[in-house]
């Protein structure tokens, strides 16, 4: 789902917020369903900056990325499912992110 510098940091955005103990290790969130794990990656996004959102629009779906303080917005339209959708936004956010690694700082 994420790669890279993007990867690194969402893993430590994820031991500080939710790993406590045994309980929610990381191996466990990598066997959610994509659309469990989703919730967490945009909270993540959101803490750098990032909003990523997936709706519907006339039967088909599509997904808008925007980053105010990088001046980044990038759509994409007629995914005929939720997962192809949020799949393509992660991608698309995960590109973003991976390039912006020195401008984006995590929100603690």
């Amino acid at each position: 789902m994420l790669t890279g510098k993007n990867k690194e940091r969402f893993e430590q955005f994820y031991a500080d917020k939710f790993q406590h103990g045994s309980f929610y290790k990381l191996g466990w969130f990598y066997g959610l369903p994509l659309s469990m794990q989703v919730g967490v990656v945009q909270d993540y996004a959101d803490s750098i900056g990032y909003d990523v959102n997936v709706c519907q629009f006339s039967g088909m779906f599509m997904f808008l990325i925007t980053n105010k303080a990088l001046d980044i917005w990038k759509s994409g339209f007629d995914y005929p499912t939720r997962n192809e959708a949020i799949t393509s936004a992660i991608k698309a956010f995960d590109d973003f992110a991976n390039r912006d690694t020195q401008k984006v700082k995590h929100k603690k």
